[in-house]
């Protein structure tokens, strides 16, 4: 599978990757990479490019990701087996952001349901990974008595409705962290979306009957400002930001050439 990678969140002591590709003949999606164990969480050994490098954010990747899972609460699982993932693009080139922003945004209630979590038993109709486009969106740390630590979350707005989530994303999460306990807009925590954004949310394993509404990607939208010659892509200094600063050229490459 050939995949853009537009979710990396911390799972436990490990890692979840979630892609968009082409998902079956002439459909596009969203797809979750688990490794081949009960768990499913990916450790360094599942996700290494090359043996050296670590996959982010707008990479376009190959991957061997041939079992769909068995869990039924994410039916977006694919399996994937022991063969090392293969770096194609970093940044991905912009005809797989016009692909991803193209893909239709889902509208009522997020995931079937107004609340932070969804009943386990309810999951498989409605998927477990939702795009969507929010409105009024804030970022807040705050202090978890519980875990005796802080903690990152993501307010918005979606059809009518005010939601409260934990933020998972791993380019964003950390910073907020890091800050005093407020509120804070997202330009405040670094990530600038002049032309809007999209936000990508996963829902966890099941914890007592429920699964958890997490944000796994803040996306802003990017064709404006990558499209500069109609066939390259480019990233400002400001984008490099949000594309966890690890873009080594300002245009997309294949690796190998």
């Amino acid at each position: 599978m050939d995949l853009l990678i537009v979710g990396v969140t911390r799972q436990g002591d490990g890692r979840s990757y979630i892609g968009f590709g082409a998902v079956g003949p002439g459909r596009t999606g969203f797809v979750r990479l688990v490794a081949p164990t009960p768990s499913g969480v990916l450790y360094p050994q599942e996700y290494q490019l090359q043996g050296v490098l670590e996959p982010r954010r707008w990479d376009l990747v190959r991957v061997e990701a041939p079992w769909a899972d068995s869990r039924p609460m994410q039916p977006e699982n694919r399996i994937l087996d022991r063969t090392p993932w293969e770096l194609l693009e970093r940044p991905a080139s912009a005809q797989w952001i016009r692909a991803l922003e193209g893909q239709p945004v889902e509208r009522g209630w997020l995931l079937g349901t107004r609340g932070r979590s969804v009943r386990a038993g309810n999951i498989q109709a409605a998927g477990s990974i939702a795009y969507v486009e929010p409105a009024d969106v804030t970022a807040v740390c705050e202090w978890d008595p519980r875990r005796e630590r802080y903690r990152a979350r993501l307010h918005f707005g979606l059809d009518g409705e005010r939601y409260d989530l934990a933020l998972s994303d791993r380019s964003y999460a950390p910073v907020i962290c890091r800050m005093p306990e407020a509120t804070y807009s997202l330009d405040q925590v670094g990530c600038r979306a002049p032309h809007g954004l999209r936000l990508l949310i996963s829902l966890t394993e099941p914890f007592h009957g429920w699964c958890y509404k997490t944000v796994a990607g803040i996306l802003p939208r990017r064709t404006v400002t990558l499209m500069r010659d109609g066939t390259s892509s480019t990233l400002s200094a400001t984008d490099r930001h949000a594309a966890d600063h690890v873009v080594e050229h300002p245009r997309s490459f294949v690796v190998g050439t």
